[in-house]
């Protein structure tokens, strides 16, 4: 019941009735628990309809709040929002994870109670936490696999290390599922399946099904970065599979080619510039890195027939790589896939990924079995 309402599904008694076909009167005390224990509040509208108000049912978003990291390699984003999802507040911290997840843990924690504080949200009414990573993680474990990106975090347990700073429940994605998943609460109601994909100096992408974010058995679904390519690698790739898509095409891989033809250039956002700038070479690059990816992408497309595919990332803002991308999805895809196919930029842009983590940690923490329990100890949301 709390579910219909935190969703927008029921928004009445009569309409949670409608939907639950339970009698009016056993809703009736079943919403009048929820609003005892602080996490729903009922509203009139004051339109008068057949001589009463009508009265709307919503949750409350100040019975609690959620915090939401997004890890970079030089830096990380961290929000705290309220129940309903509302960001209440937004900092970007510079961190080194060279020094090891322990340390990047540690900051990542010591940072968030100095957030709380500037918010004035007590840590007791805090319910849980997410942490988005830059590298796959086993879902089972709360590990990192492997990742170039974070030297010295292979294996090392994330669940662990931030439990030794706190008992809130966590969450621990990899980056590409959290940007799904907060490109996907922008998109139209009518859209279900949607992939996410995260172009920068490493491809990753999130898979949505039905509305919801699909892990697969160990967290992976979605890795299409290291599958193999048609084209040649130019970098090193962990994952051992020859011409892996992520050696070919990712950010990284176009910064080595340009190198090896005598480029200056030091990171990803050095593309960015020189395409903007109009350098032909780099553009032709990344034209060529697009098309790679949607060959690979088109794979996935016509197995998984989504409504939208969504960009984000550093190289999202470049258009000649999107639509390479997009034409090679388009061209090798069924007609009857890409007839019911949108393919374009995200629209959450930088926030994308604090935004998923906040939907994720607001779905595992506020959950039937957690409502319940709440309602039943017969404690307020606003007792911590």
């Amino acid at each position: 019941m709390f579910d219909l309402i935190r969703r927008g599904t029921a928004n009445t008694r009569r309409e949670i009735s409608r939907h639950t076909a339970l009698a009016p009167s056993t809703v009736s005390l079943r919403v009048d628990s929820l609003i005892a224990a602080g996490l729903v509040e009922e509203t009139t509208s004051g339109r008068v309809t057949g001589g009463r108000q009508p009265r709307s049912l919503r949750v409350r978003g100040d019975a609690g709040a959620v915090v939401s990291v997004a890890l970079g390699t030089h830096h990380f984003r961290l929000a705290i929002a309220d129940l309903v999802g509302r960001l209440l507040q937004v900092t970007e911290c510079p961190i080194d994870v060279t020094l090891g997840p322990g340390a990047a843990m540690r900051a990542i924690w010591e940072r968030t109670l100095i957030a709380l504080g500037d918010a004035r949200i007590d840590v007791g009414s805090v319910r849980g936490m997410t942490l988005g990573v830059p590298a796959p993680i086993d879902s089972r474990l709360g590990t990192v696999t492997f990742s170039a990106q974070l030297p010295g975090w292979d294996q090392q347990n994330l669940y662990d290390l931030i439990k030794q700073h706190t008992e809130l429940p966590v969450a621990i994605e990899n980056d590409a599922n959290l940007l799904a998943l907060g490109e996907f609460r922008t998109v139209a109601p009518g859209l279900r399946h949607m992939l996410g994909i995260k172009v920068g100096s490493r491809i990753g992408s999130g898979v949505v099904v039905d509305g919801r974010l699909y892990p697969g058995a160990s967290g992976a679904a979605g890795e299409v970065s290291h599958s193999r390519s048609s084209g040649r690698s130019a970098i090193h790739c962990w994952c051992g599979t020859p011409d892996c898509l992520e050696s070919v095409a990712g950010g990284a891989a176009v910064v080595a080619r340009l190198r090896q033809e005598g480029y200056d250039i030091g990171e990803t956002t050095d593309l960015v510039t020189l395409a903007s700038a109009g350098d032909a070479r780099t553009i032709e690059l990344l034209r060529e890195a697009g098309g790679l990816i949607g060959e690979v992408l088109s794979y996935v497309v016509n197995f998984l027939n989504p409504d939208l595919i969504t960009f984000g990332g550093q190289l999202s803002v470049v258009p000649p790589f999107v639509a390479a991308i997009r034409g090679a999805v388009f061209q090798q895809c069924l007609p009857v896939v890409t007839d019911a196919l949108d393919v374009r930029v995200g629209t959450a842009g930088a926030d994308a990924e604090i935004l998923g983590g906040v939907d994720l940690i607001l779905d595992r923490t506020l959950h039937v079995d957690a409502i319940d329990k709440l309602v039943a100890s017969g404690s307020t949301a606003f007792s911590g």
